[in-house]
This record gives structure tokens, C-alpha cells and sequence, in this order.
């Protein structure tokens, strides 16, 4: 039986829930979206081993009282330990979680240079005060862990989750519904173009408007001969164009499709929008599939146009989540020590160190990446050169997927899919590490573009000598794929 037999593009039932959705969701989206948005360029390296974090005393000192600037000026735990360059540069992202703004932490060196630390996020406002609660903590440290990056590449993403202290702290808005249900896994399956869920928003295109355009994926370019190509695809995906950038429901759609005349590779064409630009969900055609299916669309049009140009609109990739306390200082297996004697030189107590330097803190990742393992370890471990001695460190201990119907073997970590304070943030809750403990203080992290946290190699794909770069959903395959 051919594919066009057995596949339906119209389901009633995910029709009227459509209509529903688009009834309860807000209407300005890119306004009502959830999270704190803050960017990403802490050092893996610096974050794993710097003598402010990964140093007892200073730890004792951290988690006993204040973070202000009378404590880095008289506690001696505390007042020498930024001249640690890579102490130095985590201290500015450890303020920025944890204090808001209008907060801030001043610190002068040796040489009488001051440094003003400013907050951002807010997670733990109190700590200027006195010593932080241990919800602090957990807030703090996954702030730091989402907020880590092994290749140095600054990329902006949303921290999402549920604080019991401030119901606004992670959703502003304080709306009790968003709209990113549609880049959330289906609860239970759905096909085609009807169903709401299982979304993957990929980039951002431009036309002319009122011309004519034509995007694909691996569609013939001629579909009266069915000859040539258009873009690729592996798998069954379809396509759904939107006029905002930020993407759409399907009451709003301005186009879409599930094939071309010749097959079931998708393409469609549509009048270019009168703003000029467009932008271009996919998703599987059979949304309970394993993942492994993507799609790398090209477009054409009778004016100038350009696709990609830019990311998609929205932070609608849920990469994961981070969880712990990394400031436990009995949980410290390796210390950055500071050697007064000759210069505040750092010394790594363990030399040639390879491991987990905080014991207590976690990752998981979505079940839409066919390796997660590999992103995690990508993502949360580097070699670093401490004093002159190398070390390979991971700041976090990778717990497998946080949902069901990943790839991975390993059993889902997070109890709860999307948190009930929001309905469609996507926020993962009641977290367990491997052994089974539990971590109520999660941070879910969201990314506009799958790709923007891997390294480089593992963001194109190369043929014959010749590379190009990865579609989002191409970037969610394993690495190393060609």
C-alpha cells in the first residue's frame, strides 16, 4: 500500500484541539514567554576548578554568610581568592544568578584595582544579607551549570522552573498558560499536520513580499517529471509555515504540508507575507516515533529572499535540566589551593585530577536528542590547566534523559514533564540523580536553536570534502554523523 494510502492529513479531534489551544493561549506569545533569559559563556574549565568554588574554605565562607562586598574585603577565606583569573570569572556569573538587579558585589585586588560584580537573575536575593537556604543553593548552582560552556561560544537562553518562594520569579508574566505546549512532546502521540505538540522550530527565512516561495525538504524540484531535489530529509517530517517569526498554531498557519505530489518528502509554496519574513516548524509526522527523524529545508523564490536568515524567534528547544548544589564543601573531591608564598599561584591538590569535582550536582537532558549522553559530555566536561597541571573535569554528573520515549536505556529522572504553576513552560520538576535522590530546586534550560551549545564539528555536516551547516533538527543527531 503506498504512503499516501496510509497517511491521513486531517484529524477532526486534533483539529478542535487546536481550536482550543488557540483560544487559551495568550495572544502576544514573544510577550507572555516564560523563563529568565540570560546568557551563556562561563568556562566549563573555569567553572569546574577555580579557587572560589571548588576551594573548601572559601566554600565554608560562601555558605555561612553574606555575599556582599564587606565579606570578600575582611573574611580571609574569601578576600585573596579572586586573584585566581578563573575564580575571577566565575564570581561574575555567581552573582549574576544569584543576586538582581540594582545588587552587586565589589572587590579590589592586591594591586588596588576594584571590580564591581553586578546581579542579574535574582535566585537568591537574601544572600547579600546573610548565609543563603539551601533552596538557594540548588537555584544558584543549576543557574551556574545552564550557564556553562565548554567552547567559549556566548549564547542566550531561557531558565525555566517553579520557585516556591516567588511564584514570579521564573514566569514574570505570571500568566497560567503559555504557548510553547507546541514544542513540547505529544502526551499521547498524534499525526500530521493536526497535532499541537512535537513541534521543532528550525529557522527564520526572508522573500519578497507578495512572491512566490517554495520550501522543501528532499522534494523534488520538479514534481510534474519528479526529478532533481530540493533540500533533504531522513525519515517522515512535515512542514508548517508561520508569518511570525516566533512560529504558530494551526489556526494562524500561512502554509504547510506532510509531502509533494511525487512522495512523501515535504514541500510546499506560499505567497511571501507582506512583513518579508517567515518562519519554519517541523516536526514528525508520527510524533510517538523514536527520535531520529530531520528534515534540512531549502527554499527558492521568484525574488530575493534568503532562508536561513536568522534563528528561529522563540526559545522553544528544551535542552534539559541541571540540578545539585555544587557548593557543599564536603562534597568537593579535588580543591584549587592559592599558595600565598609564591604569588597566589593556584595548585590543584590532586594533580592530573580527572573527574567529577562536585559530587552533588546533576544533568539530564530531553528525550529529542538521539545521543544525549554525548551532548551532556560536551556540554559539562573540559580539560583544564591548573598551576601547570592538566586535569580533565566535569561539572556535572550526567543522570541520562529527564523523560520517557528517549533513545537512552537509562530510566527518566524527572518526575514531572512540564511543571502545574504553568501550563506549556515546559519545566522539568522532582528530579532524581542516580542514586535516586531527590532535587527539588531543578532549572530547565531552553535554547532557540538546537545547535547553538555543541562545538563546532558537530554542527555541520561534510561531504566530500564540502560542509555545510546542520539544520536544528539535523543537530539533534548523534555527533559526528554525515
Amino acid at each position: 500500500m503506498s504512503p499516501s494510502v496510509l497517511r491521513a492529513p486531517s484529524r477532526p479531534l486534533l483539529a478542535a484541539l487546536a481550536c482550543l489551544l488557540a483560544l487559551l493561549l495568550p495572544a502576544s506569545r514573544a510577550e507572555a514567554e516564560p523563563g529568565i533569559r540570560i546568557l551563556n559563556k562561563l568556562s566549563t574549565s573555569d567553572l569546574a576548578l577555580n579557587a572560589l568554588t571548588t576551594n573548601k574554605q572559601a566554600l565554608d565562607a560562601l555558605t555561612t554568610g553574606p555575599l556582599n562586598s564587606k565579606a570578600f574585603a575582611t573574611d580571609a577565606r574569601l578576600k585573596y581568592q579572586l586573584e585566581h583569573p578563573s575564580a575571577y570569572r566565575v564570581m561574575k556569573y555567581l552573582v549574576g544568578c544569584a543576586l538582581g538587579p540594582g545588587q552587586m558585589v565589589e572587590w579590589v585586588n592586591r594591586s588596588g584595582v576594584g571590580t564591581k560584580f553586578e546581579g542579574e537573575a535574582g535566585l537568591c536575593r537574601e544572600w547579600e544579607k546573610g548565609a543563603p537556604s539551601p533552596e538557594c543553593l540548588g537555584y544558584v548552582s543549576a543557574c551556574l551549570l545552564a550557564r556553562n560552556n565548554a567552547f567559549g561560544v556566548e549564547v542566550e537562553l531561557s531558565m525555566r522552573g517553579e520557585d516556591s518562594r516567588d511564584a514570579k520569579r521564573f514566569n514574570p508574566s505570571g500568566n497560567s498558560v503559555e504557548w510553547s505546549p507546541l514544542f513540547l512532546p505529544c502526551p499521547s502521540g498524534g499525526m500530521g499536520l493536526g497535532a499541537e505538540c512535537g513541534w521543532l522550530g528550525e529557522s527564520v527565512g526572508t522573500c519578497t513580499p507578495g512572491y512566490e516561495v517554495t520550501v522543501a525538504a528532499g522534494a523534488p524540484l520538479d514534481q510534474v517529471a519528479c526529478t532533481g531535489k530540493l533540500g533533504d530529509i531522513n525519515g517522515d517530517r512535515v512542514l508548517r509555515v508561520c508569518k511570525d517569526p516566533a512560529g504558530c498554531t494551526r489556526s494562524d498557519v500561512w502554509a504547510e504540508t506532510d509531502r509533494n505530489a511525487c512522495g512523501i518528502a515535504p514541500s510546499v509554496t506560499f505567497k511571501c507575507p507582506d512583513s518579508g519574513q517567515y518562519s519554519l516548524m517541523s516536526a514528525p509526522y508520527d510524533r510517538s516515533a523514536m527520535p531520529g527523524s530531520w528534515v534540512f529545508p531549502q527554499a527558492r523564490s521568484n525574488g530575493p529572499g534568503e532562508y536561513p536568515s536568522a534563528p528561529f524567534g522563540a526559545f522553544t528547544f528544551r535542552e534539559g535540566a541541571f540540578y545539585g548544589n555544587m557548593f557543599d564543601p564536603s562534597a568537593l573531591s579535588v580543591e584549587v589551593l592559592l599558595d600565598k608564598d609564591k604569588d597566589f599561584v593556584p595548585v590543584l591538590s590532586k594533580p592530573g585530577f580527572q573527574g567529577y569535582p562536585y559530587q552533588n550536582v546533576h544533568a539530564c537532558y530531553s528525550r529529542d536528542w538521539v545521543s544525549g549522553d554525548s551532548h551532556l559530555i560536551s556540554r559539562v566536561c573540559a580539560n583544564a590547566t591548573v598551576g601547570g597541571s592538566t586535569a580533565y573535569a566535569c561539572v556535572a554528573r550526567t543522570a541520562g534523559p529527564c523523560e520517557p520515549n528517549s533513545t537512552s536505556t537509562r530510566p527518566p529522572r524527572c518526575k514531572v514533564n512540564d511543571g502545574t504553576w504553568v501550563y506549556g513552560d515546559g519545566d522539568f520538576e522532582e528530579c532524581l540523580d542516580e542514586a535516586g535522590d531527590l532535587h527539588p530546586e531543578p532549572i530547565s534550560v531552553y535554547l532557540r536553536n538546537p545547535c547553538d551549545l555543541l562545538p563546532l564539528s558537530a554542527r555541520q555536516v561534510c561531504v566530500n570534502g564540502k560542509c555545510r551547516p546542520k539544520s536544528p533538527s539535523e543537530c539533534l543527531q548523534k555527533y559526528g554523523a554525515k
